[in-house]
């Protein structure tokens, strides 16, 4: 059981480090990885990422940053 949790906790940090990543230094908004991600991260790390990526890339950035996104993961 413990590899188990040892694995998904390897999964989840590295999901998150490559997120945090693709929101700082990515040079393409629309990285489907990156994007899908953004979906999926809770609250304040979307805030976060979506600040970084509407200062980088502006109109451009990912449709999940939109002001109008849900905030619940749900796709628009």
């Amino acid at each position: 059981m413990s590899t188990i949790l040892k694995l998904i906790a390897v999964i989840v940090i590295a999901a998150v480090g490559y997120w945090s990543w693709y929101a700082s230094y990515g040079p393409n908004p629309e990285e489907r990885v990156g994007a899908a991600l953004t979906r999926w991260m809770p609250g304040p790390l979307k805030d976060w990422g979506c600040g970084h990526l509407n200062q980088r890339f502006g109109p451009r950035a990912p449709t999940e940053c939109s002001p109008v996104a849900p905030r619940d993961g749900t796709p628009l």
